[in-house]
């Protein structure tokens, strides 16, 4: 694993995408939580299941009530997850939907670019891209971890292990601004991590063979990232 020049304080990361609003992912992410302990849950798009999104949405508002550090939880919208959520999550006290302001976590800045237009053979998120990449770019910094729903072009990205299907316009950005991680989904069976450079690139969907990623960042150490298995 290449080493990152990244300082952090330490910190445990509970990621995730792809729960489709699904009952059984909510109860996975409510007992990891419990196990695990994570100081934050970062869901990485396709939160909901296009119409069915009310009752996901205040079931994940519910997460950790009763811990006694109740982690935060930042998420991005996915190609399932209508804009019309914005305003529910906008209401919501423990769900924070990120953007191009960073959101800071004990000291680690957070970012996110919400939406993902599928398409044959290659996925983006959004019509306007380069112009979305170019609001977030004045906000990055090197300990940025940035959220996005499809991964980045050639990285953990095979559609029925046979083509890629990511963003190259996220591969683009990541390589000028060189991010310490992202996370990111929605190529279900692709769960798994690679470098971009020196960036970090964890897919953290959920599968029959995986339930998301706990990532434990350390002073001086790269994270160390322990993949979930049913």
């Amino acid at each position: 694993m290449p080493a990152t020049s990244v300082i952090y304080i330490a910190m445990r990361i509970y990621a995730v995408a792809d729960i489709h609003g699904k009952t059984k992912n909510i109860e996975t992410l409510s007992r990891v939580s419990r196990e695990f302990k994570p100081d934050v849950i970062v869901i990485a798009g396709d939160i909901t299941g296009y119409f069915r999104w009310k009752s996901p949405l205040d079931q994940l508002n519910q997460l950790g009530q009763g811990q006694e550090n109740r982690p935060p939880v930042l998420c991005i919208r996915g190609n399932s997850d209508f804009k019309r959520i914005e305003p529910n999550l906008a209401k919501s006290k423990n769900l924070t939907l990120l953007g191009a302001c960073p959101r800071t976590v004990q000291g680690v800045p957070f970012m996110g670019t919400n939406g993902t237009i599928p398409l044959p053979f290659a996925s983006r998120v959004c019509l306007g891209e380069n112009q979305l990449f170019k609001t977030l770019l004045p906000h990055m910094a090197k300990e940025t971890i940035l959220v996005a729903h499809p991964p980045p072009r050639g990285i953990c990205d095979k559609v029925g292990n046979r083509f890629s299907a990511g963003s190259q316009n996220l591969l683009d950005f990541i390589k000028t601004t060189h991010p310490a991680m992202v996370l990111c989904g929605h190529i279900h069976e692709q769960a798994g991590m690679a470098f971009v450079q020196n960036t970090l690139v964890v897919n953290c969907a959920i599968n029959k063979n995986h339930q998301g990623a706990i990532i434990d960042l350390k002073k001086d150490t790269p994270p160390r990232v322990n993949f979930l298995q049913p």
